[in-house]
């Protein structure tokens, strides 16, 4: 089981949000002022690895059907986009962990391009050594490390951070992809905004709040790119959370929506940043 260690202050507290994945319960969500923060409250008898275990959790279960397609569509389209823009940072020169890999595609599609590329993820392998690209150890530092959507469910955020700096060379590079709870879809859909998605993801940021955390871990900024295609996935879930029949029609629309306002108020449905290790 993984133990949940919730360590900022119910200083504000905002709505409740539904799991509409597992369990249909409710989680409600506070703001940390001291660090703009919101994150998830859990009760102490909360079992995490639980809200996890479904057929509808896409990054670790082979997904059916029209909307598996295109979501595996789009995601090799993306695989391109990342390395374009990241191209300083991940090449054939340098060491790459993708931590949370999820289904470890895009280190398939690294290691198939001579890019050393190596994956960790609690939920799939737990370090399982049968796995193609197994990261080993936190003691064998890489050059880049790579967190897709991932920030947002790590259970023990302190000692986690501590673990990716260690295992970061001096001057390597972090890469980080998150939600962004100010984009124009965060605020179409409120409780409904797939973005949230409870109790998985236990932390929920905007720009400032994430390159704010991270720069006090000991990382300077370097850039973030936005992540266009993200809008149109989470909006097309959020329409699913309301029990919309036309879904996909609505939440494309939106999604285009949320993009158009974003090229004035740089809030995508969620981007990826780059920081360098101090």
């Amino acid at each position: 089981m993984f133990h949940v260690k919730q360590i900022f202050k119910k200083d504000h507290k905002l709505f409740k949000v539904k799991d509409y994945i597992k369990s249909g319960d409710f989680f409600q969500l506070y703001k940390d002022n001291n660090s703009g923060i919101v994150w998830t409250f859990l009760d102490k008898n909360h079992n995490h690895e639980y809200y996890y275990l479904s057929e509808k959790y896409i990054p670790h279960k082979e997904k059916k059907g029209f909307f598996g397609f295109l979501y595996s569509f789009v995601q090799k389209i993306m695989f391109s986009y990342k390395l374009k823009n990241l191209k300083n940072h991940i090449n054939t020169n340098k060491t790459v962990l993708d931590y949370g890999s999820g289904d470890g595609r895009f280190a398939e599609y690294l290691n198939k391009l001579h890019i050393k590329t190596m994956t960790y993820d609690p939920l799939v392998n737990k370090l399982d050594e049968s796995e193609p690209y197994s990261y080993q150890s936190a003691e064998n530092q890489v050059d880049t490390l790579m967190m897709w959507h991932v920030l947002e469910h790590i259970p023990d955020l302190d000692s986690s951070i501590k673990v990716i700096y260690n295992s970061i060379k001096n001057k390597g590079s972090l890469v980080i992809a998150v939600p962004n709870i100010e984009s124009f879809d965060s605020q179409v859909y409120n409780e409904c905004w797939a973005g949230f998605d409870v109790p998985r993801h236990l932390y929920h940021f905007n720009h400032t709040s994430l390159i704010n955390f991270i720069e006090k871990q000991g990382f300077t900024y370097n850039y973030r790119k936005p992540l266009i295609f993200d809008s149109f996935y989470v909006s097309i879930l959020s329409e699913k959370n309301r029990n919309n029949p036309f879904s996909i029609l609505i939440g494309l629309t939106v999604g285009l929506t949320s993009n158009f306002f974003a090229l004035f108020s740089t809030n995508y449905s969620s981007s990826f940043y780059v920081f360098t290790k101090d």
